[in-house]
């Protein structure tokens, strides 16, 4: 899959949304801004299971208690990932 680098401006609002959004799902912007693009063109996008969020407020709750159990994203991603 070719990728391309695009830069977008952003109001104040939309930004701080994103930011948001990153922040709760431990994701990268890039992901965040495509997703609500495919969202908007209508394709399909990744709705995380009831187990997957179960797992991510666990473990945002954890962190809130313990900052030193701050996982790497890449590997929470795999674990994630090998579920389905």
């Amino acid at each position: 899959m070719v990728v391309r680098k695009v830069a977008v401006t952003l109001p104040e609002d939309l930004y701080q949304l994103v930011e948001r959004a990153r922040a709760v799902e431990h994701r990268s912007r890039s992901e965040v801004i495509q997703e609500a693009l495919r969202t908007h063109f209508g394709e399909a996008i990744y709705v995380p299971s009831d187990e997957e969020r179960r797992e991510l407020v666990a473990a945002l709750d954890q962190l809130q208690d313990e900052p030193s159990s701050l996982q790497d994203w890449s590997e929470v991603r795999r674990r994630l990932r090998s579920h389905r």
